[in-house]
C-alpha cells in the first residue's frame, strides 16, 4: 500500500467544480465532459455545496424540474464533510465516505482543491477499514 494520503490520491487532478447560479444543465455538461459523478460548488474560492448525479436525479429529475431552469444551488448538498488534503486515507472513511457520502471535498488549509470519491480509494484500505470497523463493533457488543 503505496498511497498513504488524500493528496497522493488527488495528485495532478484537477478541480471540477461549478457556480451556484449554474443550470442542472450546465453541471450535467461539465459531468459528462470530465467524466465525474460531483462537482464542487464554489461561490468565488468558497465551497458552499457539493452537486451529484444522485442530487441530479432524485432532487430534480424525479420531481420533473427543468434541467435549464433548475439551478445548481436549488439541489447541492450544502456545507458539505471535508478532508483536509494531507491528512491519511483513513480519515476519509472514518467521515463515512462510502456509507453516508460518495464523494468529499478535500481542502488544503480551509481551500477546496478537489473531491475525493469512494471509488478512488484502493480496494486493500477499504477491506482494512471494514475488518477494523467489524472488530471494533465485537467488541463494544461485548462489553
Amino acid at each position: 500500500m503505496s498511497i498513504k494520503t488524500i493528496g497522493a490520491i488527488l495528485a495532478g487532478r484537477p478541480l471540477n467544480q461549478v457556480g451556484p447560479g449554474a443550470s442542472l444543465q450546465e453541471a450535467a455538461t461539465i459531468m459528462a465532459g470530465q467524466g465525474v459523478g460531483a462537482l464542487a460548488v464554489l461561490d468565488g474560492d468558497r465551497l458552499v455545496g457539493i452537486v451529484s448525479e444522485r442530487d441530479i436525479v432524485f432532487r430534480a429529475v424525479a420531481r420533473g424540474l427543468p434541467m435549464d431552469g433548475t439551478t445548481v444551488a436549488q439541489v447541492m448538498t450544502c456545507d458539505p464533510v471535508t478532508v483536509e488534503i494531507d491528512h491519511p486515507i483513513s480519515d476519509a472513511l472514518a467521515v463515512r465516505l462510502g456509507d453516508a457520502f460518495r464523494h468529499l471535498p478535500v481542502t488544503d488549509n480551509g481551500r477546496v482543491v478537489g473531491l475525493l470519491s469512494y471509488r478512488d480509494i484502493p480496494a486493500e484500505y477499504l477491506m482494512l477499514f471494514e475488518r477494523f470497523r467489524e472488530m471494533s463493533t465485537a467488541r463494544a457488543d461485548e462489553a
